[in-house]
């Protein structure tokens, strides 16, 4: 009876053992898949960072003719609003052409 003893001792030893290990194997999988997605999101997030950099701002459309007329209105002594229904351009950019942003 000792030797029966044994080899299911034995048998049950080399069952866990073989679960422990397809265990671990399968937990470090989950591990690796994880790893692998935080690596991508890591270089997602540089690349958005990296293309905030890129962006270019927005060309002048205003023409120097129209700095020329907004300013010869103002030393007329016309408002930003008047001068901005006269020229049809908006006060915020009377304001940044009378401030001196487009010089």
């Amino acid at each position: 009876m000792g030797i029966f003893n044994l080899k299911t001792d034995e048998a049950w030893k080399i069952n866990y053992i073989k679960e422990f290990n397809e265990m671990r194997s399968s937990y470090e999988n989950k591990l690796q898949k994880k790893q692998t997605e935080i690596e991508k999101l890591k270089l997602e997030i540089e690349k958005l960072i990296n293309s905030k950099n890129t962006l270019k701002p927005k060309e002048k459309q205003i023409t120097d003719k129209d700095i020329s007329s907004i300013k010869k209105l103002r030393n007329d002594g016309l408002s930003y609003r008047e001068i901005s229904n006269k020229t049809n351009w908006s006060k915020a950019t009377v304001s940044r052409v009378l401030n001196g942003l487009y010089d």
